[in-house]
């Protein structure tokens, strides 16, 4: 088992709309490829941790399975729009992904 998790930073007064614009990523385009299938959960920093990072996690079987629903986000069009979307209220070059094995 495996977490994969998505890291961006929002820009200073725009945390929210960060949130809004992943919600609806997860209704309008995460549904489409198998979301549902996946522990999905959206996280923000609080203690420790900076206050302006956002990340999704998801909770694969298998990297096979983290590649195709790679494969499938990549084909979606609305993928692409909604990444143009949100591009402007997210720190330039702080996308990140983590992927961790589950070991308990």
């Amino acid at each position: 088992m495996f977490s994969a998790r998505w890291q961006i930073d929002a820009k200073f007064g725009h945390k929210q709309t960060v949130l809004d614009l992943l919600k609806k990523w997860e209704r309008e385009i995460g549904s489409q490829v198998g979301l549902d299938e996946l522990e999905f959960q959206i996280m923000t920093g609080s203690i420790g941790a900076r206050e302006a990072t956002v990340e999704s996690h998801h909770q694969v079987e298998s990297l096979a399975k983290l590649e195709a629903f790679f494969a499938k986000i990549g084909k979606i069009d609305a993928h692409a729009k909604w990444g143009k979307e949100i591009e402007p209220y997210v720190v330039s070059g702080t996308s990140l992904w983590n992927i961790y094995r589950i070991v308990e």
